[in-house]
């Protein structure tokens, strides 16, 4: 062969060799890709890029299946596939890859992935041998810290409780990518096994996380699962560091917001809104989501009309976020029904089904329904105002003493139909009343 011909032959080689490494190499970064969008929670987007890595690992071993980054290829097939859920390539394709590598490394850590495809096919007892291995052998790297983390969910879910609180502090330890999972890890099982100190750490560690904000929904199911376990009371002790979370303006709020819900169903309403006010006080969307929450407090608690006042009041420097706009087209609505109600008691029916539909004021909706009925006592929809108000009583009394007003209305369709009896007329009424609103609803 001819010098020249011999350069271009090397050439040729070499680019080949190039084009391989790249495609592992994007392979590489569409995974890494992958597993961040996996720990955010981002589902859909994980499950996309892990369908990449698969397409590009699996056309790099085609291209070389005894080249030098045929194992790396195979590792990338195999724990894409684990995380797609196709536990039997997986497997094929971590073995090979162990097989044909020559890197202890790569071998211990294809151990790991073994194992959590055995925990995934629900045999965790043949897991913890494998991950005992790995562990005999990795020194560093992220297989690492994935094995200390799957030994701990493994250690849990048999109930050896102790050293499984251990390895999850020690995956936390060795690498950051995966101490979101970790500290989450542990809150589920701190809240399984009733440890409240431990839940109460994991709290701290998550608030503590910067990207722990990305599981936001997360972390607040787990609070309310934790109010579940013990009360809404303890979940919001637990949260105490919400309002310096390492999380961002927006989840920051949208945390101390959540933990401003937890005091309101303990029924501290007055932590509950100072909570709340301290996130409406700050600027975005947050703080529109907060208006709203308080917002919907004080309409919970409404009697009279001049109460709304305030609540528009709260929202109205927030009128252009979505959550706003319906609630203040309610009150605009419910105040026009309500004027309508001075000269046709009816008007007084149509703003009680909007304090009770549209702004679940209910005790508002209650004394709307009863002005109704006590303007216009002989009116034929007065009985379903009086069944509509013993809906949304308050207690037994007030309850006992509605039933006593429907006695005196014992004949009427709505009363029959609603102690399960026939009711002759009742789908005529009915109609009638749906044209009387229509006429209000088009003033």
């Amino acid at each position: 062969m001819s010098r020249r011909g011999a350069g271009l032959l090397g050439v040729m080689l070499f680019a080949s060799g190039c084009a391989y490494y790249n495609v592992i190499y994007n392979a590489e970064r569409s995974y890494d890709e992958a597993e961040a969008h996996r720990r955010a929670g981002r589902d859909s987007l994980a499950s996309q890029s892990y369908r990449d890595v698969v397409r590009k690992a699996a056309r790099g071993y085609r291209r070389d299946p005894e080249g030098e980054w045929g194992d790396d290829a195979l590792f990338l097939l195999g724990r894409a596939r684990l995380r797609l859920g196709e536990i039997r390539a997986a497997r094929a394709a971590l073995k090979e890859a162990a097989e044909r590598s020559e890197s202890a490394d790569t071998r211990f850590a294809v151990l790991v992935y073994l194992a959590l495809a055995e925990v995934e096919s629900g045999n965790s007892e043949a897991a913890l041998p494998l991950i005992e291995r790995a562990l005999s052998g990795l020194t560093a790297g992220p297989a690492l810290a994935e094995a200390h983390l799957l030994r701990g969910q493994v250690l849990l879910s048999q109930g050896a409780a102790g050293n499984g609180w251990a390895d999850l502090d020690r995956a936390q330890e060795l690498d950051a990518v995966v101490r979101v999972e970790a500290a989450l890890t542990q809150l589920r099982w701190a809240i399984h096994y009733d440890e409240r100190a431990r839940a109460g750490d994991a709290f701290t560690q998550l608030l503590s996380y910067s990207e722990a904000g990305q599981r936001l929904d997360t972390v607040v199911a787990l609070a309310n699962r934790a109010a579940q376990q013990w009360s809404p009371g303890e979940a919001a002790r637990l949260l105490a560091g919400a309002d310096i979370a390492r999380w961002g303006r927006v989840g920051r709020g949208r945390i101390a917001l959540g933990r401003a819900r937890l005091f309101h169903r303990a029924g501290d309403t007055a932590a509950a809104n100072t909570t709340a006010w301290k996130v409406l006080r700050g600027v975005g969307v947050v703080a529109a989501e907060a208006r709203v929450q308080i917002a919907r407090w004080r309409l919970e608690l409404a009697y009279d009309l001049a109460e709304l006042e305030q609540v528009e009041e709260i929202l109205l420097p927030a009128e252009e976020h979505q959550g706003v706009a319906p609630l203040l087209d309610a009150l605009g609505t419910l105040e026009d029904f309500t004027s309508v109600g001075l000269t046709d008691p009816l008007g007084w029916f149509a703003a009680a089904e909007i304090a009770r539909d549209d702004l679940e004021a209910l005790a508002l909706a209650r004394g709307l329904f009863l002005a109704y009925a006590d303007a216009d006592p002989d009116d034929p929809w007065v009985p379903k105002a009086l069944l509509a108000a013993l809906t949304v009583a308050s207690d037994d009394s007030d309850r006992a003493w509605l039933l006593g007003r429907l006695e005196t209305h014992a004949a009427s369709p709505y009363v029959l139909a609603a102690r399960g009896a026939s009711a002759p007329g009742f789908e005529a009424l009915e109609e009638g009343l749906a044209l009387r609103l229509m006429e209000i609803k088009n003033r």
